[in-house]
């Protein structure tokens, strides 16, 4: 959706079309985000 914005599209289908981005990176992004917020929490624990 930032892409969109920036692009100044107002349907995300179009920029879609523009965009392509594999599975396995946006699996990758978040399996990524997933650990760090983990290991945030992981030091907040009493």
């Amino acid at each position: 959706m930032a892409i969109q914005e920036t692009l100044g599209h107002a349907w995300i289908a179009t920029t879609m079309n523009y965009v392509h981005v594999h599975r396995t990176h946006v699996e990758d992004a978040w399996s990524a985000g997933q650990d760090r917020a983990a290991g945030r929490l992981k030091g907040l624990k009493v």
